[in-house]
């Protein structure tokens, strides 16, 4: 069953956000561009208050500064930039890589469920693969190139997965740049996100 996270989902807060951004322009313009801060870590007891200021409505152009409040404090920060819809000449994307369907596709749950079925796994990896197949992920992934974990290979730091929302959306640093095509070949979203990778440390075994 599902448990509720200890701090709000960044995704709800940017969505929400944008939603606020939104409903401040009018119709005929879309967000083109957002650049978000999470400054605070989120109650999810305790409503959010999005403050939307108007930093400038243009005739081509709308740009809106998002401020979500709890406590009093703004647990995050966030630009959007709107654009009225116009005919362009020139038009260019990048390039969907060449990938098999998702239908054609296993899930990761089914991949799981190969890996422990295979009589050459190691023996360190069931419970890890058994923890991960207990979690309840709000996002169906579909590997596109997955590897045996019994014939592991050095691999270019490059994945390429089908994902989808489903059910409920409940000093180290990585950098992570993405492009999400829609499954007819249209570039719908490019991203960067920078985030806090955390790792617990491993303690050697001694082999005396």
């Amino acid at each position: 069953y599902w448990v509720p996270a200890k701090r709000l989902f960044g995704g709800q807060i940017v969505g929400q956000a944008l939603v606020a951004a939104a409903k401040s322009v009018s119709e005929d313009v879309h967000v083109h561009s957002l650049h978000c801060y999470f400054v605070r870590a989120g109650d999810p007891k305790v409503p959010v208050l999005y403050q939307v200021e108007r930093t400038r409505t243009g005739s081509s152009f709308s740009v809106r500064s998002v401020k979500a409040v709890q406590h009093g404090k703004p647990i995050f920060i966030c630009q959007a930039s709107f654009q009225q819809a116009q005919p362009s000449p020139m038009q260019h994307q990048f390039s969907m890589p060449t990938v098999p369907p998702p239908e054609e596709l296993l899930d990761c749950e089914t991949l799981i469920d190969q890996y422990l079925r295979d009589p050459n796994l190691q023996k360190r990896y069931p419970l890890a693969l058994n923890r991960i197949a207990a979690q309840e992920v709000p996002i169906e992934i579909k590997p596109v190139n997955p590897s045996p974990l019994s014939q592991l290979q050095r691999m270019e730091p490059k994945q390429m997965f089908w994902v989808r929302a489903r059910g409920y959306i409940g000093g180290s640093r990585g950098l992570v740049h993405g492009r999400l095509w829609r499954q007819d070949g249209v570039l719908a979203v490019t991203c960067a996100q920078e985030g806090v990778i955390r790792v617990k440390p491993q303690v050697s075994e001694s082999k005396l």
